[in-house]
C-alpha cells in the first residue's frame, strides 16, 4: 500500500489559520447557507436535490457498486492545483474499491490522491454514501 492509498481521518490538528484563511472560510460558509436557503424550499432535502439534479445513477455492473464522480460544487479551500472531487454511490464503498475506482479513472502515475468519509455526525448529506477526494498532479522525484 503506498501513501496515496491511505485514508486519512478528518481530525483537528495544531494548524493555526491565518485571519485570510478564516475569512474564506467564512465566507464559503455564506455561500453555502445561502444555496441552502434557495434550494431545499424546492427540494426539501440535498438528497433530493442530488437525485434530481446530479446523480443520474444506472444499474450496477457485474454486481459492483455504481459510483459517480463529480467535482465538489463546494470544495474545501485548498491550495491551486489540488482538486476535491466525490465518489457518489449508493451503497458505502470499500476501500478496496475506492483505490480501484481512482486508479481507472485518474491512475497513481499522474496523481497522488488521499481520501477520507466523514463520521456520519458531520455529513451534510447522510442518505447517499460519499467519499471526499483530493488529489494533484503527481510530482515524480527523479535521482
Amino acid at each position: 500500500m503506498t501513501k496515496s492509498d491511505e485514508i486519512i481521518p478528518p481530525e483537528f490538528t495544531d494548524h493555526v489559520h491565518p485571519w485570510e484563511e478564516i475569512r474564506h472560510f467564512v465566507s464559503d460558509q455564506k455561500i453555502y447557507r445561502d444555496w441552502m436557503t434557495e434550494t431545499l424550499p424546492k427540494y426539501k432535502t440535498i438528497e433530493n436535490y442530488l437525485l434530481t439534479e446530479k446523480l443520474k445513477f444506472s444499474d450496477s455492473v457485474d454486481g459492483k457498486p455504481n459510483v459517480i464522480i463529480l467535482p465538489n460544487d463546494f470544495p474545501y479551500s485548498v491550495d491551486p492545483g489540488i482538486k476535491h472531487v466525490l465518489l457518489w454511490s449508493q451503497v458505502p464503498l470499500s476501500k478496496e474499491y475506492v483505490i480501484q475506482l481512482l486508479e481507472e479513472n485518474f491512475g497513481s502515475d499522474k496523481w497522488e490522491w488521499v481520501y477520507f468519509v466523514n463520521p456520519p455526525e458531520t455529513q451534510s448529506v447522510r442518505l447517499l454514501p460519499h467519499v471526499h477526494v483530493f488529489m494533484r498532479p503527481h510530482t515524480h522525484t527523479h535521482t
